[in-house]
């Protein structure tokens, strides 16, 4: 059980955090990496091509899982995913916020799931909800901005209300940006209450929210006719540059976090002792070096469980280990999550209902990493029994949304944490009784 889980801090930013130094060069590396993206996308294939592909991604339904790489193109998805992205880095720069570990954790999950649903057209109606929230309650959007980002799980309800209803762009378009509006306003209220819910053992807290939220839409729509289903459209003809396109940028992150870490590998060993429940900022407990190794180290090991599944790497996988890349600085690390990894990879093996190698299975051990807490918290067997829930459970929570939540695996792991949890601080308990009654009988 880890006992360094005192370092904390709320989902809002504190703009007093960071020195000026640690800050820039935080916003340097992001900004570098949209970069990155962007120059990918934009030299992999003709420019009449790319920004067909581009249309493609923004007038999509975009419900899961859409594949914007077979969607749209291979630059087309790579430039949907830096803009975006780039986008969200200069909103925060605005604002003024210090990049921390939550930051870092919802800027990375808007870059990895603009593979597979989040778009410059879908998103930013979240964002604006978000805005008035914080106006209505007299408070600075630097408070609201993470939930805001991680709340674009649910940018699909837009594309889904615009494009896939039928209805004339005239009415669907207002539409769209309505109820993403209206989603931005009462996500910051509904998240910070829902964590209570699972006190923290789930990581993708937005996630679990989002699925509430989607649920209730996809009820709304199916109740007046509208059938929602979800979609299985993956890629599977650019596995290799993907795949050079990852252990690239792991290398290279893992490189200039050494560097900027004075050429050591100090602050991996704080963070390897953290149960990472949430709320745990590497980045307060560690530093941005040491934080970005521990990040580059969690992408090596995503990327080596896709090999060893013998997947085909397509968008959906690539943005699932972005996103949990990006939670390597809010809560995962190797010890913590390994055991959720191989939980998933053991139960698909022995069902009989799932391949290892699926995209579906896949994408599930990725971000089943977001219960690594329990792995953390309460021991090793607990974080494999907690990977076995969650295989159960993901395939089916699915229909409750219909695709219309980008976190569709937040949503279950959101329900196994809330079961697990308190049944452990049961068994914990029964335990220390026992433990004091035998000391006393001694």
């Amino acid at each position: 059980m880890a006992k360094n889980d005192s370092q904390t801090l709320f989902l809002h930013t504190d703009k007093k955090q960071s020195n000026l130094k640690e800050k820039n060069f935080s916003y340097y590396f992001l900004i570098g990496y949209c970069f990155i993206l962007i120059v990918i996308g934009l030299f992999s294939e003709p420019q009449g091509i790319l920004w067909s592909g581009m249309s493609r991604i923004l007038t999509s339904p975009s419900n899961l899982l859409t594949d914007y790489i077979e969607l749209g193109t291979f630059g087309s998805a790579f430039v949907n995913s830096g803009l975006l992205t780039l986008i969200s880095v200069l909103l925060a720069k605005k604002e003024k916020i210090p990049i921390n570990g939550p930051m870092i954790a919802a800027l990375f999950t808007v870059s990895g799931c603009s593979f597979f649903g989040k778009n410059l057209y879908n998103s930013i109606p979240i964002i604006i909800g978000g805005l008035f929230y914080a106006k209505i309650v007299k408070k600075p959007f630097s408070q609201f901005i993470v939930v805001s980002l991680f709340g674009s799980a649910l940018s699909p309800i837009i594309s889904y209300l615009t494009f896939g209803i039928s209805l004339p762009l005239i009415y669907s378009i207002p539409l769209g940006y309505l109820v993403g509006i209206f989603i931005g306003l009462i996500l910051p209220p509904l998240a910070s209450h829902i964590l209570t819910f699972h006190q923290g053992f789930s990581l993708y807290n937005v996630g679990f929210t989002s699925g509430l939220i989607a649920m209730m839409f996809t009820g709304i729509l199916r109740m007046f006719g509208w059938k929602i289903e979800g979609k299985n459209l993956v890629s599977t003809a650019y596995h290799i540059r993907l795949l050079f396109f990852l252990i690239f940028l792991f290398i290279l992150m893992f490189l200039v976090g050494f560097f900027v870490n004075h050429r050591s590998l100090n602050g991996l060993k704080e963070i390897s002792k953290t149960s990472g429940k949430l709320i745990t900022d590497f980045i307060s407990i560690a530093g941005v070096g040491a934080t970005m190794m521990n990040m580059a180290l969690m992408g090596l090991l995503l990327v080596g469980y896709t090999q060893v599944s013998k997947t085909t790497l397509n968008g959906p996988i690539v943005g699932a280990i972005l996103s949990a890349v990006g939670f390597s600085a809010f809560g995962n690390h190797l010890f913590n999550s390994l055991p959720l990894l191989i939980s998933v990879y053991l139960t698909a093996l022995w069902s009989s209902v799932f391949e290892v190698s699926q995209t579906t299975v896949v994408i599930a051990g990725i971000f089943g990493t977001s219960l690594a807490p329990i792995a953390g918290y309460y021991g090793i067997t607990f974080g494999l029994i907690a990977g076995f829930l969650h295989m159960s459970l993901v395939t089916n929570v699915s229909y409750l949304h219909g695709g219309l939540n980008l976190y569709n695996n937040g949503f279950s792991t959101g329900f196994v944490a809330a079961v697990m949890v308190p049944l452990l601080d049961n068994i914990l308990q029964i335990r220390k009784v026992k433990q004091h009654a035998r000391k006393r009988q001694g």
